[in-house]
Formats: C-alpha cells, sequence, structure tokens
C-alpha cells in the first residue's frame, strides 16, 4: 500500500516525538557496518516518511541486536522483518498498513528513556482505515511481554512455565477478531506502575495516532500481574475505557503488599488501588474474573473483599464471574477467543453524572472534572458532579481547587453551576470558556482562574518520588571525590536500570556532575548520587534544599541521623528549575550510596535509611524493614513542622506524616470537630472507607460499625498554675496551656471509644525541683536535660532500667527523654508490664519535635511497640488483635500474646496513669504500637 494521502492521520506527530533525537537509531548503529548502513538508510527517509514507521523499523533492529545472543534465531527473524520493511518504505510503501491479519512489533518515542518502547499490535484481516475499530489493549502477566502475551491472547497457547523461551517468536493469530488487539511491555514487570502506566497510554495514543481507532470503544484487559494493571490503570484512568476486564489480579496494592502499612506508606500505595478508587467504574463497566483455586499471590479472598467493598457502592457497574480453576483463566475470560462480541459498550464522552476520587495527580480526571489542587495531599480527594435541568450539582471533599471541561459537559444552553451549595455561575456555557476552574475560600465556593502559589505542590511537581518516573530522568554522579566516583558512577547506573523491581527496557541517561548544564536542568529531574562534597551539581544547589548529608550523617531540620552508613533519598522541586524535579540520593560512604538503590519501591518524598540495612531482596514497601525515617513534605515543600506557628500546622494541612518516628498526630483539643487532615487521622472515616483492615495479610474489608461517643466537654484552661512562672517547667506549663485548645479534638471523632471524666486523677506540671525529688524518691534513673525544647516541661533523660523493665528506643542512637512528670508515671508502667513478665519494652517514640500538634512535642506521650518476655518478644503490630467492630476492653478476650497485648492497655486505662490510651483499634495510624500520653489539668481519660 502507497504511503500518501490517504494515509495523513498516519503522520501526526507529538511535538516531543517530533522534536527528539535519533536515540534509539545511534543505540543500535554500533555493532557492525552493516547496522549504521541500516541506521543511515532510516534517517535518510526523514520526511519522506512518517516518523512512526521509522522509529518502529528501529526498533525492529535494535531489539534484534539486543536478543541475539540468547534469542538468535527470534533475533534473525525480526532482522529479517526489518529489512523487509525497510524496503518497502523506500519503494513507498506501508509496510505496517499492509500487514492485516499480522502480529506485528511497533514502537514510540517515550519522555522516560532513550530507548524505543515497543508494542505488539494485531488490525483485522480487512481492516479499511476509512472504517473506525474498536480497540482492545492487553496488559501482560509475569515473565512476558507485548510480543509473546499478545500471540497467546489470539490463541497460540503454551505452558507459561516456558514463556522465557519464547519471549520474541513469531505469532499468527489463530483467532481473528474485529478489532484492533495491542499489547504494550510495559518497561517490563513494573506491574503496570509509573513507568508502566504511563506506557499503557503513550500506546493508546500511538495505535490511535496510527490507526482508525473508534475512542468510545476502548477495552482494557490484563491477566495475572496485567490483572492488577487493569484494576489499577482501569481504575485510575477509567473515564478513557469503555470497560475494563480485569483477570486473576489483585483489586487492591494495599491487598498485594500485605497490608499493616506505614500510614505515610498507605497513602502512597493507594492511590493504585481499585479497591479504594472504585467509584470511578461509575461509568465505565468493570468485569473482574477469578479462579476460585488460585493459588497464586493474587489471592481469591481479596477479590472476595472488593466484591464485599462494590457492594457498599451505589452505581457502580460491575460484572464478576469465577470459575473452577486456578490462576490461568485466561481462555476462559475470553471464551477462546469469543469475548469480543460481549464487549459491546460504548463510553458516554459526556455523561450527566460523574465521580472522580483520586489521590494523584497524575490521575485527577474523570470525563469533564479534573482536580487541580487536594486539600491535604496526599490523602484522597472526591468530586461529585450531576447534571439534570439546566444546574450541574457538585459536591467535594477533600479538594480546594477543581476545574470542568466546559466543552464536554452534558446538556445544551444555559446552565447553572452549584458547589456544595454555592452558586458559582449562571449563564451561557460559551462564557465559561474550554476549562472553567472553581476554587474554595473561606466564603465558600467562587469561579476564577487559580493563584500562582509559588513553590507548592501542583500537578507535576506534587511528589512523591516515583513521581519523577513518568519523565525523564538524568543520573549524575559526583566527580570531586576521587576514591568515591567509581562507586558513585555504579550507583547511577544502577539507577538509570530502574529503582522499581524488574524494569526492562529503561536504560536512563548517565552523567559526570561536569556535564550538567542549565538546559538539562529545565528539561529532566537531575538525580544526584553524592557523598559530602563529592557532587559538584549538588553543592550547587545544597544550602536551598531541605535535607543535608554531611561527614556525621543526614540534617532533617533540626532532626540529625547520625553514623558511618547513613543515607537519604529525596524529591524536591530543582531550585535551579522550580518547574522539575531533582532527586537525591546522598550517604556519608559511597557503599551506602549504592545501597540505596535498595529502598523499597513505595516510597513518599524522602527516607532516611542505614546502609547495612538495605541487604538482601529489595521490598515492595517499607513494611517491617528499619529505615530510619519515612516522610513528606508540606504544601509547600517544607518539611513538616517548619511552618511559623501561627500558620496551620504542616501535619493539618498537607499530610506530611512521617513514619517510625512521626506518625501519629494523635492530640488535639478544640471544642469543634471537623474531618480529619491527616491520613492516619481520616482512617476509617473517609467517604470510600473503611475498607482495608482486619487481618493485613488478607486485605479484608471492615466497616466499623460503632457510634461515636458523645465526647465530655474540654476543660477551660486553668485559671492558676502549680509551677512558678519563672521556673522551666511553669513556663512549659503556660505554654501548652495556650497551645492546647487550638488542636483539633481528633478523639472526639472515633467510633467505639470509651470516656471517662476523674477528677481525682486530674494532675498538674510541678515545679522542676519538686518532680526531679520525686523521681529521686521513685527510684527513676534519670538526668535533667536543661537544653530541650520550651514545650518539654523540665525534660530529663532516663537512663536506666525503671522497676526492673528496660525500655529501648527503636532508634538506639538516641536519648530516651521525657518529661519529667511523664518519668514519674513509668514505676507504675513497669508494675503493670512485670505483672505479665515483660523484662523489657521496645519504644518507638518519646519526645520528638513533629507534628506540631502532639503531645510528643511536649514529652508526654509513649510509643511502645514491642514487649519482651524471656528471649521472645510481643509485637503489637503481629500480635494485637484489632476489635474495630466493638469497644477495646469488652467481649471476650482473645488468648496468647494476642490477650497479654489487650490485657496491659485495659490495665492501664484502668488504672489512670495516662490521658489516653490508643491501641491499634484507633487507627491504621497506631497499627503497630499503643500510644499513651498524660495531659495536664485535664479530667479526662479516652480508650480507643
Amino acid at each position: 500500500m502507497r504511503i500518501g494521502p490517504a494515509f495523513t492521520h498516519m503522520t501526526r506527530m507529538a511535538p516531543l516525538r517530533r522534536a527528539a533525537l535519533s536515540l534509539a537509531l545511534a543505540a543500535f548503529a554500533f555493532a557492525s557496518p552493516a547496522r549504521a548502513d541500516e541506521a543511515a538508510r532510516i534517517e535518510a527517509l526523514r520526511g519522506r516518511a512518517p516518523d512512526g514507521i521509522l522509529d518502529s523499523i528501529a526498533f525492529l533492529f535494535y531489539r534484534a541486536d539486543r536478543i541475539e545472543r540468547s534469542y538468535e534465531a527470534a533475533a534473525a527473524s525480526w532482522r529479517r522483518r526489518g529489512t523487509r520493511y525497510l524496503s518497502a518504505v523506500e519503494a513507498g510503501e506501508d509496510p505496517y498498513a499492509a500487514a492485516r491479519g499480522e502480529i506485528v512489533n511497533r514502537a514510540y518515542r517515550s519522555a522516560i528513556s532513550p530507548e524505543l518502547q515497543g508494542y505488539a499490535v494485531y488490525i483485522p484481516p480487512n481492516y479499511d482505515p476509512e472504517r473506525s475499530y474498536p480497540l482492545y489493549i492487553a496488559l501482560h502477566g509475569g515473565s512476558s511481554n507485548g510480543n509473546l502475551f499478545l500471540g497467546v491472547v489470539l490463541g497460540n497457547n503454551m505452558d507459561w512455565v516456558t514463556y522465557d523461551e519464547h519471549l520474541y517468536d513469531d505469532y499468527t493469530p489463530r483467532w481473528s477478531p474485529d478489532w484492533i488487539v495491542v499489547a504494550p511491555t510495559g518497561f517490563g514487570q513494573v506491574m503496570w506502575r509509573w513507568m508502566g502506566e504511563q506506557d499503557v497510554l503513550d500506546v493508546m495514543d500511538d495505535v490511535i495516532e496510527h490507526y482508525n481507532v473508534d475512542e468510545d470503544r476502548v477495552v482494557l484487559g490484563g491477566l495475572s500481574n496485567g490483572g492488577v494493571g487493569a484494576y489499577s490503570v482501569g481504575v485510575r484512568h477509567a473515564w478513557r475505557f469503555a470497560s475494563v476486564q480485569a483477570m486473576a489480579g489483585a483489586p487492591s496494592w494495599l491487598q498485594y503488599t500485605g497490608g499493616g502499612l506505614r500510614p505515610v506508606t498507605r497513602n502512597e500505595v493507594m492511590r493504585y488501588s481499585g479497591l479504594h478508587l472504585a467509584e470511578n467504574w461509575f461509568n465505565t463497566k468493570l468485569r473482574y474474573y477469578h479462579g476460585r483455586s488460585d493459588g497464586g499471590p493474587m489471592r481469591p479472598s481479596y477479590v472476595e473483599a472488593f466484591t464485599r467493598h462494590l457492594g457498599t457502592l451505589s452505581g457502580v457497574t460491575a460484572e464478576e464471574t469465577w470459575f473452577d480453576a486456578g490462576h490461568d483463566i485466561l481462555y476462559r475470560a475470553h471464551r477462546h477467543g469469543r469475548v469480543y462480541d460481549r464487549l459491546t459498550e460504548r463510553r458516554n464522552p459526556r455523561p450527566t453524572e460523574v465521580r472522580l476520587v483520586s489521590g494523584d495527580y497524575r490521575a485527577a480526571e474523570q470525563h469533564w472534572v479534573r482536580v487541580e489542587r487536594f486539600a491535604n495531599y496526599p490523602e484522597l480527594g472526591e468530586v461529585r458532579g450531576s447534571f439534570a435541568s439546566g444546574t450541574l450539582a457538585l459536591t467535594t471533599e477533600g479538594v480546594r481547587a477543581f476545574s470542568l471541561n466546559a466543552l464536554r459537559l452534558p446538556g445544551e444552553g444555559a446552565i447553572t453551576v452549584r458547589v456544595d451549595g454555592d452558586e458559582v455561575y449562571r449563564g451561557p456555557r460559551i462564557a465559561m470558556g474550554q476549562r472553567f476552574y472553581l476554587k474554595k475560600r473561606a466564603g465558600g465556593w467562587v469561579a476564577g482562574f487559580l493563584e500562582d502559589e509559588g513553590l507548592a505542590k501542583v500537578r507535576g511537581l506534587s511528589g512523591p518520588i516515583s513521581d519523577a518516573y513518568y519523565g525523564r530522568m538524568v543520573h549524575v554522579y559526583g566527580t570531586q571525590n576521587a576514591a568515591d566516583t567509581d562507586d558513585l558512577r555504579r550507583a547511577a547506573e544502577r539507577g538509570a536500570r530502574g529503582w522499581p523491581l524488574w524494569a526492562w527496557h529503561l536504560g536512563q541517561e548517565v552523567i559526570a556532575d561536569t556535564e550538567v548544564t542549565p538546559v538539562l536542568a529545565q528539561s529532566a529531574t537531575l538525580v544526584l548520587y553524592a557523598t559530602p562534597g563529592s557532587n559538584a551539581a549538588l553543592t550547587a544547589l545544597e544550602e536551598r534544599l531541605p535535607i543535608r548529608v554531611d561527614a556525621q550523617g543526614v540534617a532533617l531540620g533540626s532532626q540529625r541521623f547520625d553514623g558511618p552508613d547513613m543515607g537519604v533519598r529525596f524529591i524536591h522541586p530543582n531550585p535551579d528549575a522550580p518547574s522539575r524535579y531533582v532527586i537525591v540520593q546522598s550517604a556519608v560512604t559511597s557503599e551506602a550510596v549504592r545501597r540505596g538503590n535498595k529502598l523499597p519501591e513505595f516510597l513518599p518524598d524522602y527516607a532516611i535509611y542505614r546502609g547495612r540495612e538495605l541487604r538482601g531482596q529489595q521490598r515492595r514497601v517499607a513494611g517491617r524493614s528499619r529505615l530510619e525515617q519515612l516522610g513528606n513534605f508540606d504544601q509547600r515543600w517544607r518539611l513538616p513542622g517548619a511552618a511559623n506557628e501561627n500558620e496551620a500546622s504542616d501535619a493539618e494541612t498537607s499530610g506530611g506524616s512521617q513514619a517510625r518516628d512521626g506518625r501519629d498526630v494523635e492530640a488535639g483539643e478544640a471544642g469543634h470537630t471537623r474531618r480529619a487532615a491527616n491520613p492516619e487521622e481520616s482512617e476509617g472515616r473517609h467517604a470510600h472507607g473503611p475498607i482495608e483492615g482486619g487481618d493485613p495479610s488478607e486485605g479484608e474489608a471492615i466497616t466499623p460499625g460503632l457510634p461515636v461517643p458523645r465526647a465530655p466537654a474540654v476543660p477551660r484552661p486553668p485559671q492558676r498554675f502549680a509551677a512558678d512562672a519563672d521556673d522551666g517547667a511553669g513556663r512549659a506549663a503556660r505554654r501548652i496551656a495556650s497551645l492546647v485548645p487550638t488542636f483539633v479534638n481528633y478523639r472526639a471523632q472515633i467510633g467505639g471509644a470509651e470516656w471517662v471524666v476523674d477528677p481525682a486523677h486530674a494532675w498538674s506540671i510541678r515545679n522542676t525541683d519538686e518532680c526531679l525529688a520525686q523521681l529521686e524518691e521513685l527510684g527513676v534513673p534519670a538526668r535533667p536535660r536543661p537544653a530541650m525544647a520550651e514545650l518539654v516541661p523540665a525534660a530529663v533523660e532516663v537512663l536506666g532500667p525503671v522497676g526492673g523493665i528496660h525500655y529501648r528506643l527503636t532508634h538506639e542512637e538516641r536519648p530516651f527523654v521525657v518529661s519529667c512528670e511523664l518519668a514519674a508515671r513509668l514505676p507504675q508502667l513497669s508494675a503493670i508490664l512485670a505483672s505479665h513478665d515483660v523484662e523489657a519494652v521496645e519504644v518507638l517514640s518519646t519526645y520528638r519535635t513533629h507534628p506540631t500538634t502532639s503531645f510528643h512535642r511536649m514529652g508526654l506521650a509513649l510509643d511502645l511497640s514491642r514487649f519482651w518476655v524471656g528471649d521472645r518478644f510481643m509485637d503489637v503490630q503481629r500480635d494485637y488483635e484489632a476489635t474495630p467492630l466493638r469497644r477495646t476492653c469488652s467481649g471476650r478476650a482473645p488468648s496468647g500474646d494476642a490477650g497479654t497485648l489487650r490485657a496491659i492497655a485495659c490495665e492501664l486505662w484502668a488504672a489512670r496513669i495516662f490521658s489516653s490510651v490508643l491501641t491499634p483499634n484507633y487507627n491504621e495510624g497506631h497499627r503497630d504500637h499503643l500510644h499513651l500520653d498524660m495531659r495536664p489539668d485535664d479530667p479526662r481519660f479516652f480508650l480507643r
């Protein structure tokens, strides 16, 4: 078929692709003069034939060269096809349009990698470019790629144990649907997240660019790992698909990763969870299939939990199918090639009702609505909209700005727009423009363009670290310290192959720090590998970045993490190119920089680690691996708590939670209540939850049905203080009394909580000398720490066992610092622990500076995570039996360690030693510890 006017739709090129250099051609033009000749022939055709055809032919040669050593016969076949296609183009023919009824491989240029990205495509035997065709996108599972999987999808069955022997074979379709069918490779086995997700969208766009696709009949399907991808990509971008077909996959990444995650990690995982975002399928038909005897990592119980959750949603159309089979259910679900006749749904491009749930700017659009600013990023936000009788009524949650694509809105004529009850517009549609912006103000919602907020988290500049995986990354190693250069170069080369597990075909650029230019900084994320002073590109920026590494360790604001193998990876806007990211992977030693490449896949904005802890197999999530700290910067890219105290705290406004050291914002005393602003506080209270809990290994859904009890009135600040105003403890007491009433009363929002008002056990902060004298009488080994923060009344460091109980910090290098008043309660705590044969306790957190709304900041709180009995320990995360459907200290007591842990919590509650006893029943942020705090001049006692 001639290349001519009839195929002008095949020559459309996105500006990025049109402007791209011929990187892939250079990549394969090294092997021999013959390869150079092929590259030259392709370059000579530029401008005479569509770039998409030429790039695809270049990819055939490139892939042949790459697989020749392991797949000699397949490589020869790919090269023959490339030669044949190249000759056809030189003769004025379009070889891809002529390949009707065949499975062929095409390629496109990705911003993510210099390597051309290939995909397999089939067009019907009678393909007519003047007629539009439905498109089926097939996502492969483990040990597969797009080429092989399209062969399997179209009838070439084989034992998947032998998949790796046939990845690059030629396949002839055994079935001939009247559809275009395409199979991306998704950068290997990244399971369709990050660059894998972007590959799906880019392949979809590339197919639409080169073939006549009916964009209202696009179906996304996948098996196994591809089933996970179908759930994830299909729900995040549901508006682009008429239907989604998920086979033998896990509906939720929270299920697949095992549950029980730190809250800061949970947010990162949840943004890819089909279960949590299921309302996005409101206008998209979901079909999901599973085998009852599936013994793989995609457990049937995951799907059962998903089905139960769907039953709580109204209007989401789903079709569930179970087979008496194991994991390999592709042909059962595809009805041996007859499935296409069943996939009759059409997308409605202008639906009258839309639901959007998201916690990710990369996937914050459904049909005609798009979130522009989340209120508490990265928490989930929601917009619902419905149109009737000329009025568009919208409701929001967790969103402070969004926009409407006026060209896609349903109906005709004049329109009234109402948001959360506020009328924001009434008039002709033409006056709305193409995109109509709405923003939340103190008085309600208003229409108007969004203001420039300066350095802020917005689309394309929001974090977390993985947000950079959607674009170009250049890996830069330091050369300023010759002893470290080789290690740093190796670290950069490893990072350039991709931090996600099992990434393929990535091959990002690696350069020395001396090669960085301002132009490069404006066009790519720079990933800087460094030891102190070794990377010139980092040295030029580090004074303007919030985290630094020196010869002693990592400085995180006022916090330090010192040690010979401390390291950090973090993402931040590049101070020299504020519209682009910089990622820093830096450590005290070059070996620790290299170890940083083994950090878990799912990370927030920053992760501080010890190199020696990153051994063995890389993990998907932090889980129980001993990372020193995980966290997010606030909405303005500051460290949590860095805001002026007159501002709303970062913990309230940004979801800037931290893990292992600062994850729970449990304090809060304002008399009003509002929706929780932090991920750990909002657990179980979001409109789409609670949908995760119970046995974390199963990802079972739970629905706490216990009422929220009426909280006792918040006591007024004391009129008189027990400690003198000129005493350090007295000054702290007055400061605490002024701050606590401004805190939000999160305890008043928890179902199943128990309150007691007991004035006999209320207490007041005493003068420093009086409290220290009591510690001596009680035999508590402690020394004053007068240089601590002014909010801590009479800070002391506990130096040894109390009442025979050893208190060991999780962060062993840190001192056990608390207020004197809390130290005076340790003998009573020890007595209860000793009665259960506990000999030592691991303390997750004592005094800390963040978040600002925590009693930890006052040295008045403890988090206890493990309890040693003899040579074993009881672990709260592992052993505590959460009872979200009943009150904490009622009902049948569990047996074994679960019973002992609950007994400890209940005895502490009964003893009125602490004002709050928070167990894993409180929320997910407390899943791995018991939180205890004591509140001065407050007769209320709280248990959950």
